[in-house]
């Protein structure tokens, strides 16, 4: 369930992060953290498949080069970073403190 979910989560990302059509933020600086906030859901998700995941903060932000309407920040790609590492950090604390824990009670009550 689990990857199926960072599959569908992985298609949005490329569908918000690759389309002409940049949302506006009524907050200062809100496309950064928007981008931080995205890619925290990415590291949470996909944590255990970092080392394939982690080219994405940095290769989403050079492919906008590409896209009409699309600019290349440096400072979006340090906000897609920082929310990704933050992302797998509170992955593997999350998968960590709930290891061993019971899933089913199945003698139960």
């Amino acid at each position: 369930m689990r990857r199926r979910l960072l599959f569908l989560y992985l298609l949005l990302l490329l569908f918000l992060n690759l389309t002409p059509r940049v949302p506006s933020s009524p907050v200062a600086n809100g496309d950064k953290l928007a981008h931080l906030f995205e890619f925290a859901i990415l590291g949470f998700l996909g944590w255990r498949l970092w080392t394939y995941m982690l080219p994405l903060p940095v290769l989403l932000e050079f492919l906008q080069l590409f896209v009409p309407g699309r600019t290349f920040s440096f400072a979006d790609m340090g906000a897609n970073l920082i929310g990704f590492t933050l992302g797998l950090i509170a992955g593997w604390w999350y998968e960590g403190s709930h290891e061993g824990t019971e899933v089913s009670n199945e003698g139960g009550d």
